[in-house]
């Protein structure tokens, strides 16, 4: 549970009710164009004018279901700003019953990390080469006491072929933001930098470990002071 938030007002209550009302009247078009690509720059335009009634500040991704029985998430992303915490929430709450998409207030963290500690997660392409999450390494570069803030170095096999993609970055922390969820991400990592796989990848860490590498900071920095006082 997020403390002290506002509640949002009834003048954006009216707004996302309409936003919604948007949404399932033209669900199948939504559908065709964000998922399909039908045209996607047009009905991806329209929805983010609808959405910035609400806030200008929110973006949103679609995370698809696991199986047919379930549906599309519409996931309402605030991208740190608390502002409009209540607002994604709203969102959520106030969804209604759709026959393709539902929806999500935050990007949360995965639920199951077991398969990518294994290695028996799927790959992800990138530019034609299939990469693993569990095949990612990273390192720390630097870390911010005070602000409790990372950068991080990440290190991708088949490097040197997919650096000249242009949504490398872009997958990159995407995929991160759904390791660590959307309240950490934002509260914890300050810059992202890609590098090769070294040819004897010694003393890194797996990417999927981030949370915890993350965790074991804040326990060491809460030790220091404990010492200190």
């Amino acid at each position: 549970m997020i403390r002290n938030l506002k509640p949002i007002t009834q003048n954006s209550k009216k707004k996302i009710t309409s936003f919604w009302n948007y949404v399932r009247k033209n669900e199948q078009e939504i559908f065709n164009g964000l998922l399909l690509g039908l045209n996607y720059d047009q009905i991806l335009e329209q929805f983010y004018k609808k959405l910035s009634y609400i806030s200008k500040a929110m973006i949103f991704l679609i995370k698809i279901p696991e199986n047919d029985q379930e549906k599309y998430t519409i996931i309402f992303c605030c991208r740190g700003y608390r502002k409009i915490f209540s607002k994604a929430i709203a969102l959520e709450e106030q969804v209604p019953q759709m026959e393709k998409f539902t929806a999500q207030a935050f990007v949360q963290p995965f639920e199951e990390v077991t398969k990518y500690k294994n290695g028996t997660d799927e790959p992800f392409e990138f530019n034609g080469c299939d990469i693993k999450i569990s095949e990612m390494q990273m390192s720390l570069e630097d870390y911010d006491i005070a602000r409790k803030q990372l950068k991080i170095n990440i290190y991708l096999p088949f490097y040197n072929e997919i650096k000249e993609y242009k949504n490398l970055e872009n997958d990159i922390h995407l995929i991160v933001l759904f390791i660590l969820g959307e309240m950490a991400f934002y509260k914890h990592i300050r810059e992202i930098k890609l590098h090769p796989m070294p040819l004897e990848p010694v003393g890194l860490l797996s990417l999927i470990e981030l949370p915890d590498f993350i965790d074991y900071l804040y326990q060491i920095n809460s030790r220091r002071k404990t010492r200190k006082v």
